[in-house]
C-alpha cells in the first residue's frame, strides 16, 4: 500500500507542468483560508464587530459569481480572462486598505468587499480543470486527492496566518498578503497550464449550462448538504465543552478533523484503481460520514475521552468527499463546460456552507451539540441519497495506466 501511495504520487508529479501547478495550487488554497479572516481583522479595527462581519459576508456574496468566472474560462483563453480579474481584484484590495484607512463607511467596505471578490481570479477551478486534462486517466483520483489535501492545508495555516500577520504587523498586513498570493499563483498557474493561444470555444446548446444536465444537478445537491453537514459539525465542535462559546478543545477537535482529512485524501490517491473509483462515488464518503458522525454523537455522551478518538474516522471521510463531488462533476461534465462545472460545484458548496452556519448555531442553541450533530449526519446522509441517483461512469482505466507508466519512464 505505501508502495503503491508512493509510486502514484511520483508518477503524478512527473506529469510535465504539474509542479508548477500544484505550486499554483497550494499558493490558491492559503487564500481563502486567510481572506475571511483577514477581512474581519482589518473592518473590525476600523467599525464595530457587527459591520465587520456584514463585510465578511459581503465577500461571500461576491464568491457566488463564481459560476460566471468559470463561464469565460471556458470560452476565453485561460490569460485573457485571469489577468484582467487580477488586475481588478488587486486594484479593489488597495482601495479596500485605503477606504479602511480613511474610516470610509459601512456601506463603501460592504461595496469594496463584493467588488474583490467578484474578481477573484479562480485558480482553485483552473488547476481541476487541468489536472484532469493532462493527467492520465489512473492518476485523475490522486490528483483531486492531492487538491483536497491542500485545501485541508490552507484551511488549516491561513486562519492562524491572518490573525498572525494582523496582530504583529498591522490590520492591513494580512489582506495584503491575500493580494500577494493570488499575484503569485496567477502566473504560476498559467504557466503550469501551458496555455498560450486562445481556445476554439464550442458553440453552446443552452443558457444554462451545467444546470440543464440532471446529473449534475444531483451532484450540485450533493456538494449543497456536504458542505451543509461540515458547517453544522463545526459550529457545532467549536463550542465543545461550553455551550455557545467557542472554546481551546474546540479548536484541536477541528483540528484533528482537518488533519484526519488530509489523511484521508492522501490515502485516496495511492489506493489500486478499481477500489479508488468505487469511493470517489459520491454515496461512499458521504454515507460513512454520516455513520461516523452518529458515532461522535453517541461518544460525546458515553465519555468526553471517546470524543477525540471518534473524530478522527470523521475527519478521515471528508478528504474523499471532497475529491468524490469534484470527480463526478468532472466526470459528468459537457464539452467546453468544464470549469463552469467545477465552479458550480464550488458555488453549491458554498451556499451550502453558509446555510449550515446558520442552521448550526440554531441547532446548537436549541438541541444542544447532539443535536446539532445529528443535524449534520442528516444532511450527510441526504447528500450520500442524492449521490445513490447521479449515473456511475466506468472509465477506462487499464490504458490509461499504460500511458502514465510510460510518461514518466
Amino acid at each position: 500500500m505505501a508502495t503503491d501511495l508512493v509510486r502514484k504520487y511520483r508518477l503524478l508529479f512527473a506529469v510535465p507542468g504539474f509542479r508548477l501547478s500544484a505550486v499554483a495550487a497550494l499558493t490558491a488554497k492559503l487564500q481563502p483560508g486567510m481572506y475571511g479572516v483577514s477581512l474581519l481583522a482589518l473592518a473590525s479595527h476600523h467599525l464595530d464587530y457587527g459591520g465587520a462581519t456584514l463585510v465578511v459576508a459581503a465577500a461571500s456574496f461576491g464568491a457566488m459569481t463564481t459560476p460566471l468566472r468559470g463561464r469565460l474560462l471556458d470560452r476565453y483563453s485561460y490569460a485573457a480572462v485571469l489577468w484582467p480579474l487580477l488586475a481588478l481584484h488587486l486594484g479593489t484590495l488597495l482601495l479596500f486598505v485605503a477606504a479602511a484607512r480613511a474610516h470610509a463607511g459601512l456601506t463603501a467596505l460592504f461595496c469594496l468587499s463584493v467588488l474583490a471578490a467578484v474578481s477573484l481570479p479562480p485558480i482553485g477551478t483552473l488547476t481541476r480543470v487541468m489536472w484532469r486534462k493532462a493527467v492520465p486517466g489512473d492518476l485523475r483520483t490522486t490528483a483531486l486527492a492531492l487538491d483536497s489535501v491542500l485545501a485541508d492545508f490552507g484551511f488549516m495555516i491561513g486562519p492562524v496566518a491572518a490573525v498572525a500577520l494582523a496582530r504583529s504587523l498591522t490590520p492591513d498586513a494580512a489582506l495584503l498578503v491575500c493580494g500577494l498570493l493570488v499575484s503569485v499563483a496567477v502566473p504560476l498557474g498559467l504557466r503550469g497550464a501551458g496555455v498560450r493561444a486562445p481556445k476554439e470555444a464550442p458553440a453552446r446548446e443552452h443558457w444554462a449550462g451545467p444546470l440543464r444536465s440532471a446529473a449534475l444537478r444531483r451532484v450540485f445537491s450533493v456538494a449543497f448538504c456536504f458542505f451543509l453537514g461540515v458547517n453544522v459539525m463545526e459550529v457545532s465542535l467549536a463550542s465543545y465543552g461550553r455551550k455557545g462559546e467557542v472554546t481551546l478543545a474546540g479548536g484541536a477537535l477541528l483540528s484533528l478533523i482537518a488533519m484526519a482529512s488530509m489523511a484521508g485524501g492522501a490515502l485516496l490517491g495511492g489506493l489500486p484503481a478499481r477500489a479508488a473509483q468505487r469511493l470517489m462515488h459520491p454515496t461512499v464518503p458521504l454515507g460513512g460520514n454520516a455513520v461516523c458522525l452518529l458515532l461522535l454523537a453517541v461518544a460525546s455522551f458515553v465519555h468526553p475521552i471517546l470524543v477525540p478518538l471518534a473524530c478522527l474516522p470523521v475527519g478521515f471521510c471528508l478528504g474523499p468527499c471532497f475529491a468524490s463531488v469534484y470527480g463526478t462533476a468532472a466526470d459528468h461534465a459537457g464539452k467546453g463546460e468544464e470549469a463552469e462545472t467545477q465552479s458550480w460545484a464550488a458555488g453549491a458548496m458554498m451556499a451550502g456552507g453558509a446555510l449550515g452556519a446558520a442552521v448550526g448555531g440554531w441547532s446548537l442553541a436549541h438541541g444542544g451539540q447532539a443535536g446539532a450533530l445529528l443535524l449534520a449526519s442528516a444532511a450527510w446522509a441526504a447528500g450520500a441519497v442524492c449521490g445513490a441517483r447521479v449515473p456511475r461512469l466506468r472509465p477506462a482505466v487499464e490504458g490509461a495506466r499504460v500511458a502514465s507508466e510510460a510518461s514518466a519512464e
